[in-house]
């Protein structure tokens, strides 16, 4: 009875969640042809994978949250931070480097056809990125047991995402879905922030925001001098020159980098 208490606040914001996640696709199918659903839908065969990697991390960092809330306030918020910085390090980059290698990935996974999904992935890419930071603080929400506070959180954006679809998928197509799910995205992101600072008084140091910026506009550079080169050398290229440049402005140790070399 304990656990159906704690757990169906989370699986009704699962429900939500489908809602303003998936019927972007399904509206974009009412009002428009197969040929754009296909260029859209084909982004997330990159989207999906992308999005795994923080609830995988997520999840193996609730339980540390979790007890760290029972232990003090000032260790939850340590934690959160460097789960935060983490997310930024991984988040950023690919909105980046999404901008000049898109079009070349979407050819990569979908084929030739499916190089104006390119368009697509760049802007939803910026979604991506704020599932990676959001999926710490919503993950903060229930190691701080709030996960009541959020629903109505999920409820808004599932209605207002619906509501939002429904005017500018006729009128914008695919644009107009990527830049709902961008919208969505950052509402739930904003309302698990708010909901873990109101309980623990969390909020994030930007200093690794900046590092990572400067970091990823270094990378920037690499990537238009490399742009003619085989793609999986661009990516060699990219992901090398980014961590170089984090390391030089002091965002990671030298220790993290050797230990993410050795395992890579």
């Amino acid at each position: 009875q304990e656990i159906i208490k704690k757990s169906w606040p989370i699986g009704l914001t699962i429900v939500f969640n489908l809602i303003y996640l998936r019927a972007d696709t399904l509206i974009l199918s009412l009002f428009k042809g197969q040929a754009e659903v296909g260029i859209y839908g084909a982004t997330y065969k990159v989207i999906d994978v992308l999005i795994t990697l923080p609830f995988i991390f997520a999840g193996i960092v609730l339980p540390i949250m979790t007890l760290g809330w029972q232990t003090s306030k000032e260790r939850f918020n340590m934690i959160m931070q460097k789960a935060f910085d983490f997310m930024v390090i991984l988040a950023l980059p690919l909105v980046f480097g999404a901008q000049f290698v898109a079009e070349r990935i979407m050819t990569l996974v979908a084929g030739e056809d499916f190089a104006a999904s390119g368009v697509i992935l760049k802007i939803l890419i910026a979604a991506s990125s704020i599932i990676f930071v959001g999926t710490m603080f919503s993950h903060g929400v229930i190691a701080l047991d709030k996960q009541k506070k959020i629903i109505s959180a999920y409820i808004f954006t599932a209605i207002s995402a619906l509501a939002g679809y429904l005017i500018f998928i006729p009128k914008y197509s695919y644009y107009g879905a990527a830049w709902v799910t961008i919208y969505s995205e950052l509402i739930i992101a904003l309302a698990s922030f708010y909901i873990v600072w109101k309980y623990s008084r969390f909020l994030p140091n930007l200093k690794i925001v900046g590092k990572s910026l400067l970091a990823s506009v270094g990378m920037s550079v690499v990537l238009y001098f490399s742009s003619n080169l085989n793609l999986f050398a661009v990516l060699f290229f990219a992901t090398a020159s980014y961590f170089i440049f984090l390391y030089l402005l002091k965002g990671i140790e030298k220790q993290y980098l050797l230990d993410l070399i050795r395992k890579s």
